[in-house]
């Protein structure tokens, strides 16, 4: 257990994610612990100085005073969090590949320099000097800019559809997410009423505003977990209320649930772009996980779905994931790269605190054997064709890595993009989901989540439409909550 103390404790969990970067989920507490990091924060000459010490190791970071609103509480939590990162980097004699970030959108930071008119070389060695990033990292950054451009500055009057379904046939071992399982069913249709409720609401002030639609997505849990026939009736509502969309994504993730009839249903209501999901091609690996499927059954739905003209497959694969090495994720690489999806996204593991792996007490893969797995993809993909567009990073995941979608040109996932970098309205619906609204004007996100807990949305649907139209519309329509 760590002690840690600082004279700005409005940053002091800002500080901990520092701690973490190195020593992974250990304790932290403010007035007790076995080692003692202190940190003052002081002012001299127009220059922030922030002291670190742990034992015999200290360290002095300074950096120039900024003065003014949000400027200066960036700028200082930046000098913070940098002078931690070096004490830990002195203390452990390992940098992270991610260097000292803690966020989970390493793109926007690339962004901004670009708004500066940093780009290029200069861009990435901007990002290896301040944040400490490797220069594969950066590098990585720089191709996801790439591939981004011409698909990211999307007009002040579109937003993006999100569609949740809170239903999975089994609860995999490492999901966190807001979905049950999908057990007799008796709550399905009951949720399907409500969401439709939902969607005619949100529709009618979508067209109050003028707005279109860009791009669809129907996530979960796990869409295909409904019937052929309730598939067909959502989808038929959805495109009657949200008509126009470029490109409409289902997540056909889980291959046990994916047969003839709702690939029909999903073709019939223009559906482009699925996802079949096999996470590994080990059979044993998909038990140990709660995968209710085999890898010969991910292959046949693959199959079932190109031989019925779906000409956009995505496939996610997970690295890390208990008991496999680095064969065993390579051979899974491989397999997928054989079956010439369109896009791959390549995850790795992040245990959650609710999830069952973190539960039981399954202790993170080696950071280093997880950082091959994710440089293998990226070598492996990028000599089939693929690039990568979009990444995001989240707490606890293996190394302190990233997830990574890559595409092959031409396939970018529009919705992807848009949700991971912010810079499109995105209308949610369903338990759990979240509406994050842009206002351009002012460069803000205001986020309206919808509660996750599938009975309490049933009952208060009504509530959670009113929500986001008080926030859309700024008024104070809605104070039930």
């Amino acid at each position: 257990m760590i002690r840690l103390e600082t004279n700005l404790p409005g940053f002091w969990g800002e500080l901990c994610e520092v701690i973490r970067l190195f020593l992974g989920a250990v304790e932290i507490r403010p007035d007790e612990g076995d080692e003692l990091i202190s940190h003052a924060h002081a002012e001299r000459d127009g220059q922030w100085i922030e002291r670190f010490s742990c034992g015999t190791h200290a360290v002095e970071h300074t950096a120039p005073v900024v003065r003014g609103g949000l400027a200066e509480k960036r700028q200082l939590k930046r000098a913070a969090k940098t002078g931690c990162f070096l004490l830990m980097r002195e203390i452990t004699g390992a940098t992270p590949p991610w260097g000292s970030l803690t966020g989970i959108r390493p793109t926007r930071l690339m962004y901004e320099l670009r708004e500066q008119g940093v780009t290029g070389e200069a861009a990435r060695r901007a990002m290896r000097e301040t944040f400490f990033v490797s220069p594969a990292k950066a590098q990585l950054l720089s191709d996801i800019l790439a591939m981004q451009q011409g698909l990211i500055d999307t007009p002040d009057t579109e937003y993006d559809l999100y569609i949740g379904i809170p239903f999975c046939t089994t609860r995999c071992a490492y999901c966190s997410f807001a979905s049950g399982e999908l057990g007799r069913g008796q709550l399905v249709e009951p949720y399907l009423a409500a969401l439709k409720r939902e969607m005619a609401l949100d529709a009618a002030l979508m067209d109050e505003l003028g707005l279109r639609l860009r791009a669809a997505y129907m996530g979960g849990g796990t869409p295909t977990a409904l019937t052929a026939l309730q598939l067909d009736g959502l989808l038929k509502e959805a495109n009657r209320l949200f008509p126009g969309a470029r490109e409409w994504t289902v997540e056909a993730g889980r291959p046990d649930t994916i047969d003839r009839d709702k690939l029909q249903a999903l073709l019939d209501n223009g559906v482009q772009r699925i996802s079949v999901n096999p996470q590994t091609f080990s059979d044993e690996t998909l038990r140990v996980i709660g995968r209710a499927h085999t890898a010969a059954q991910t292959v046949e739905a693959y199959a079932l779905a190109r031989s019925m003209g779906f000409g956009h497959i995505n496939m996610d694969l997970i690295a890390a994931l208990p008991g496999e090495g680095e064969a065993d994720f390579l051979r899974s690489l491989n397999r997928t790269i054989g079956l010439a999806p369109e896009s791959v996204t390549v995850h790795t593991l992040a245990i959650k605190r609710s999830s069952r792996l973190h539960e039981q007490g399954y202790v993170q893969a080696d950071a280093d054997a997880a950082a091959r797995m994710v440089d293998d993809a990226r070598r492996a993909l990028g000599e089939a064709g693929y690039a990568p567009y979009y990444l995001y990073r989240q707490k606890y995941m293996a190394g302190n890595l990233e997830n990574v979608g890559y595409a092959r040109p031409g396939y970018a996932c529009l919705y992807n993009i848009d949700n991971m970098e912010e810079t499109t309205r995105i209308l949610a619906q369903g338990a759990g989901a979240i509406t994050k609204w842009l206002f351009p004007r002012e460069r803000r996100i205001e986020r309206a989540p919808n509660v996750r807990n599938i009975g309490q949305y049933i009952e208060r649907v009504e509530e959670m439409a009113a929500r986001k139209r008080s926030l859309i519309l700024g008024k104070e329509e809605n104070k039930h909550d």
